[in-house]
């Protein structure tokens, strides 16, 4: 697996630790990223999601995710 394989892995895998009805803190960096686009399978199920940086918050609103 490439390091960006990897780091998907870790995103969608830590997507089992998210809770329906909590609020998400999400980090920052490609990691992050990858979670961000695995959150997305959520859409609808959490009551929020902060982040730690502009770049996180700003895919947090596409609509794609949430639209926060």
């Amino acid at each position: 697996m490439t390091q960006d394989e990897l780091k998907k892995a870790v995103g969608w895998a830590a997507l089992q630790y998210v809770q329906p009805g909590t609020i998400v803190g999400v980090g920052t960096g490609s990691t992050a990223a990858h979670f961000i686009d695995a959150l997305g399978t959520m859409k609808g199920q959490i009551e929020g999601a902060v982040s730690s940086s502009d770049a996180s918050t700003e895919k947090l609103k596409k609509p794609r995710y949430y639209g926060f």
